[in-house]
């Protein structure tokens, strides 16, 4: 189970969808929240101290008991969900995700600043 998601992962390109993603979110980040920013990153931001890795892949089965009700969000959909930390000089900031339908279609993402 862990090759065939491993070769999903490859055939989907869920790195490079993943590190694209994390980039065009962190630019957004910054053009829309400057100081928050300055007060995360620092004054002396240096984005080649970023570093942006996939971490992860992970399979969700969205919804184990059909016939229970739950809190959580549900999609109603199995999927799967990639993982970079934010790491900033050696600091880990928080995580970006990117969730994926089985075809390969990201649907959704997360950036989280801790």
């Amino acid at each position: 189970m862990i090759n065939e998601l491993r070769k999903w992962s490859l055939e989907n390109e869920i790195e490079k969808k993943s590190i694209d993603g994390f980039w065009y979110c962190f630019n957004n980040y910054k053009n829309d929240d400057p100081q928050e920013c300055r007060e995360v990153f620092g004054e002396d931001f240096d984005e080649s101290q970023l570093n942006i890795q996939l971490k992860n892949v992970a399979l969700f089965i969205d919804r184990w008991d059909e016939s229970k009700e739950y809190d959580a969000i549900s999609y109603q959909f199995d999927y799967a969900v990639s993982y970079i930390p934010i790491e900033y000089k050696n600091k880990n900031l928080g995580v970006y995700r990117m969730l994926f339908k089985l075809n390969g279609e990201s649907f959704d993402d997360f950036f989280g600043l801790d």
